[in-house]
């Protein structure tokens, strides 16, 4: 599967590149090549589909219009074919679990999506975004959840981290072929259309990262957990920062029983010792590379929040129609620094201003109880260390959204993995009660 994953990618690479240089204009129509690679890489392994599927969605915010155009299309094809997959298994009777309660409730959230197109502004939108959802919940739970089931949710994990290792080395590379297009006002963007994109990944995957090192201890998997601390670095996004913080803590922190005390006491005195470097040695560098003159308006969504909050006690019950967002909050309604933004800057308050204070219970609701479970029951060393990476990626993406309008937008880079992650965190859950997985070290 390794080898064809290779090959595949090479073949993307080698499309990219020529449509970069030449600027091929037909090139637009790269998801009909691309299409029969995947469809008949499919054949092979599942797998090469989740992979295929996750760059896919990567490259969909890439700056270049050609590249961009084609993963949007493209993606559409790769979650028909996880559907079809579905579909199969469930006609020939070879799906691997029953309707759980989790199914009820997503279920019931895209019904409710769906409904909403009824008073939404924009109904059109609102049955396009509400079906991106319905196809995510089938590939995630249903396909991928199959994947881990016969496979172990550890080789999911090491395909969407070599997804991430590859979107970075080509990040990377692309600061010495065309700087301009990497860095948007002197913060690390890679190739993605916005430096938080970078921030919000490097949050998600840093956990699973460290997790791969200490499973594997090969280079490789070092390299990949160096190379997104320096893109986290780099792109300068304080909201990710603090997530990635607050996430490793937490690993870290609950990877080793006996040497608990000794690491609060060592995080306890680095935090005070680089408090006392930045307010001293270090003071200018930070005050710069922190935008220390933004924090009071949180970058200028201090600015934005009240307007959403405006629009929410309009309608607060059942909001404006699921996929609205960008088109409530326009450019324009803010005077400061975010008001060419479109977008809450806050899933929370993104999902309210949609669905309502139904659609926000009805979404976070599930994921905060599955946090809380996982973080207050099996703390003994018996639980297996990618469940605890997995607690705290979980942990970043929910920190990030605050900040944030992504968790529930399917064509975001970082979706389609961050349910990946609650999917796996939910199959340790069921798999506790049905088929105990066998410890990992």
């Amino acid at each position: 599967m390794n080898r064809n994953i290779i090959i595949v990618t090479l073949i993307i690479l080698s499309i990219m590149i020529v449509a970069l240089l030449t600027n091929f204009q037909p090139l637009i129509n790269l998801q009909i090549p691309l299409g029969l690679i995947a469809f008949s890489s499919v054949f092979f392994s599942r797998g090469i589909l989740i992979f295929l599927t996750t760059l896919c969605l990567a490259l969909a915010q890439s700056p270049f219009a050609v590249v961009t155009s084609a993963a949007l299309r493209l993606r559409w094809l790769f979650f028909t074919l996880f559907a079809l997959h579905v579909f199969g298994d469930i006609f020939l009777g070879r799906t691997v679990r029953k309707i759980k309660i989790f199914d009820c409730l997503a279920v019931i959230f895209i019904v409710y999506a769906f409904f909403s197109s009824l008073y939404s502004r924009y109904p059109s939108l609102t049955l396009e975004r509400a079906t991106t959802a319905l196809v995510l919940y089938i590939s995630i739970f249903w396909i991928i959840w199959k994947y881990a089931y016969h496979n172990g949710p550890e080789k999911v994990v090491y395909l969407i981290l070599n997804v991430t290792k590859l979107i970075f080395i080509i990040s990377y590379l692309m600061m010495f072929i065309s700087p301009h297009m990497v860095f948007h006002a002197g913060r690390f963007q890679g190739i993605f259309q916005n430096p938080n994109s970078i921030g919000i990944t490097c949050a998600i995957f840093l956990p699973l990262g460290l997790w791969q090192f200490l499973e594997t201890k090969k280079r490789g998997a070092l390299f990949l957990f160096f190379l997104m601390l320096a893109g986290l670095f780099l792109c300068g996004s304080r909201n990710s920062i603090n997530a990635t913080i607050i996430a490793l803590g937490y690993f870290i922190y609950t990877r080793s029983k006996k040497f608990k005390p000794l690491i609060f006491f060592t995080s306890m005195s680095l935090i005070v010792i680089l408090f006392w470097g930045v307010q001293t040695l270090a003071k200018p560098f930070f005050k710069e590379y922190y935008r220390t003159e933004t924090i009071p308006t949180m970058g200028g969504r201090v600015e934005i929040w009240p307007i959403a909050l405006q629009l929410i006690a309009d309608k607060p019950i059942f909001g404006y129609g699921f996929g609205t967002e960008d088109k409530l909050v326009r450019p324009g309604y803010s005077k400061g620094p975010r008001s060419e933004i479109s977008y809450i800057h806050n899933s929370y308050l993104g999902i309210m201003l949609q669905l309502g204070i139904f659609g926000l219970i009805l979404f976070f609701a599930p994921l905060l109880i599955l946090l809380l479970k996982e973080l207050f029951s099996m703390q003994d060393s018996a639980v297996p260390l990618l469940r605890r990476a997995l607690r705290a990626s979980m942990i970043a993406g929910l920190l990030c959204a605050i900040f944030e309008s992504w968790v529930y937008s399917v064509g975001n880079a970082q979706t389609f993995p961050f349910w990946i992650i609650v999917m796996l965190l939910v199959f340790y859950r069921y798999q506790d009660k049905e088929r105990p997985l066998p410890e990992s070290t």
